[in-house]
């Protein structure tokens, strides 16, 4: 897989953003909002990858409602693929979210939903450096990132999302 193209999806970041210029809904196939070239790009799930480490950060997202996102679907919702894109981890993508039996590491909205495939980045040598894992893949997440799921789609979106606001109390402690 070395220098396969991992695309990320954030589903419906860009029709989110289509739907609001042209008042036209978008499909959910318009959700891609970034490519990026990773070597041997993978979910590494966030219990043998970025706990680790980032114990802090782990404990405060465990307290989220993103932590337990897909217990949060019932009945159809709990299968839909549309569903399925936002509150698990990956869905839809080589080594993402495929049901609970099989990949229970990426349910709900973990580390890597926001920071992207971990693989390439996670070693803690790569992640003393910023600028070594923003180049190996690690996504910094911006409002951008947010609304790919928190937006006009989604059937329980409220008409507003405050992103200053939910970056505070809505993710995790965040290192200043």
């Amino acid at each position: 897989m070395v220098g396969t193209a991992v695309t990320i999806l954030m589903a419906g970041a860009v029709g989110a953003v289509a739907a609001m210029s042209s008042g036209v809904a978008a499909e959910p196939e318009s959700a891609v909002i970034a490519e990026h070239e990773f070597q041997d790009a993978s979910y590494a799930g966030h219990k043998d990858g970025c706990r680790k480490c980032h114990l802090k950060e782990h404990r405060s997202w465990s307290k989220t409602p993103h932590a337990n996102a897909l217990d949060r679907l019932e009945g159809e919702d709990a299968n839909n693929p549309e569903c399925l894109q936002c509150h698990t981890t990956g869905y839809g993508e080589p080594g993402g979210f495929t049901s609970i039996d099989d990949t229970p590491q990426l349910a709900g909205v973990t580390c890597e939903s926001c920071h992207g495939p971990g693989s390439a980045y996670r070693d803690k040598e790569t992640m003393k450096d910023h600028d070594a894992s923003v180049a190996a893949g690690l996504e910094m997440p911006n409002e951008t990132t947010c609304r790919g799921c928190h937006n006009e789609q989604s059937p329980n979106f409220s008409g507003s999302f405050d992103f200053e606001a939910m970056k505070e109390e809505g993710v995790h402690d965040i290192k200043q």
